[in-house]
């Protein structure tokens, strides 16, 4: 079990407003449960990234790990903000939060998280509130996801696997989808554990820039390109990201181990995630 809740998140951002004004705090949908999904928004660029994280209830501390980023970032910006509300002309030219507009929803299952991390007998669910697998809900060959995991069992709502009764059945794929469509990002990234491997390709699709990208995380942060295991593939949100847009998506796997993956991994993950992320919007 852990301290991490959709409410401890909830206060952790709320002071990063409260030290960083011109942090973007929206919810952009609500849970199973009605607990609100909150996207956080830093820079002003005509660029759009989004990143997202928690998709899978015990991958909850990537939504640390994306909270941890937001605020690095912000701090970044902040002197700059200082310069301006002051009436001064900021150091410096050409910084990314001029270029690029970073949005981040940090926790997209917050129901499935606070399940994992307050009841111990429940460390490998990975599902939303009602045993729907919010990465195998999304519409891109959603049927494909079905006949695949119905073969190996995972036919009615459980912790892992289940699909849902029809693509976007939830309400956390729902906010997902509307708000990428709202923002309209360059390309994405989500965050999972675990692996220290990057997948970069859905079927024959070739994004420009895609493979560019992957290289430049590889070389960001270590992680390897590597293709989405079979049993994993379809209905995911980079899935259906790549296949509506034809733009690169990406899903990075932190850290290594066994999932949900403790606390002390934190610094060492984050050290080669930050990089990985900072590449990425250096590079939108």
């Amino acid at each position: 079990m852990s301290i991490f809740t959709s409410y401890v998140y909830e206060a952790m951002i709320q002071s990063l407003k409260t030290h960083y004004s011109f942090l973007e705090i929206d919810v952009i949908g609500n849970s199973r449960m009605g607990k609100p999904i909150y996207a956080l928004t830093l820079g002003y660029g005509p660029v759009s990234l989004l990143v997202n994280a928690a998709h899978h209830a015990n991958e909850w501390i990537t939504a640390l790990l994306l909270t941890k980023f937001a605020k690095d970032c912000a701090k970044e910006i902040k002197p700059a903000w200082d310069s301006w509300t002051n009436n001064k002309e900021p150091g410096g030219t050409n910084a990314w939060y001029e270029q690029v507009t970073l949005h981040m929803v940090p926790l997209v299952n917050p129901d499935g998280v606070d399940l994992v991390t307050t009841t111990s007998s429940h460390n490998n669910w990975k599902a939303n509130a009602v045993g729907v697998d919010l990465n195998s809900n999304y519409p891109a060959s959603w049927e494909q996801a079905k006949a695949h995991k119905f073969a190996r069992g995972y036919t009615a709502p459980g912790p892992r696997d289940y699909v849902g009764p029809n693509a976007l059945s939830e309400p956390e794929s729902m906010a997902m989808t509307a708000f990428t469509k709202y923002v309209d990002p360059a390309f994405t990234i989500s965050l999972h554990t675990q692996g220290e491997e990057i997948y970069w390709r859905y079927k024959d699709f070739n994004p420009p820039g895609a493979l560019e990208l992957a290289l430049g995380f590889f070389r960001a942060s270590g992680y390897h390109l590597e293709d989405v295991p079979a049993e994993s593939s379809h209905a995911g949100y980079r899935d259906w990201f790549i296949s509506h847009y034809n733009r690169p998506g990406f899903t990075i796997e932190c850290g290594l181990g066994t999932s949900p993956l403790p606390l002390s991994d934190f610094d060492e993950i984050y050290k080669k995630l930050h990089p990985l992320l900072y590449f990425a919007i250096q590079n939108s």
